[in-house]
């Protein structure tokens, strides 16, 4: 785990920023590009909710989510290739289940590819659980699923964040 991490809430000045590095994860196969202007408008959107991760004042990893059915939705967690496996993308996980935490939101879910085994990894260690296997993409997803207040026992919150 980096030290020198911040994790906040995005902002429009920041949104090319996720733009690219939605370009160079999504070129991995494991999650959907997005172009300056989709950012924006998510960034506009109360809808959405998405988080930067920010080493030395750089852009490093973002996250997305939104709220469905009650519950969280995190749409996308990406890391820039060379700074994974630093704990870059559990602590954008965690600060969404803070987050959603205080809302008042009961559970999170996501839907990841069942090819993509680093994420199925670390959303499992993170307390969620497989709910569904689906074929409707190619290789087919898994849906996970996330009680919050069951997984904040032994969650650290994440250091130097702002909501």
């Amino acid at each position: 785990m980096v030290t020198d991490l911040k994790v906040q809430k995005a902002t429009r000045e920041e949104a090319l920023r996720v733009a690219e590095l939605s370009s160079e994860v999504a070129k991995e196969g494991t999650i959907r590009e997005f172009k300056p202007e989709d950012v924006m408008e998510l960034l506009s959107s109360e809808q959405y909710y998405v988080v930067v991760a920010k080493l030395s004042g750089e852009v490093v990893g973002y996250a997305m989510s939104t709220y469905s059915w009650g519950k969280l939705h995190i749409l996308d967690v990406a890391v820039e290739k060379r700074r994974r496996r630093m704990g870059i993308g559990k602590t954008l996980i965690q600060h969404l289940i803070h987050h959603a935490l205080e809302k008042s939101i009961p559970e999170a879910y996501c839907e990841v590819k069942a090819r993509n085994i680093p994420a199925l990894n670390l959303f499992t260690r993170l307390g969620f659980r497989f709910k569904i296997f689906s074929t409707l993409v190619a290789g087919g997803f898994y849906g996970l699923y996330l009680s919050i207040p069951e997984s904040l026992r032994g969650f650290k919150r994440p250091v130097a964040e702002e909501f």
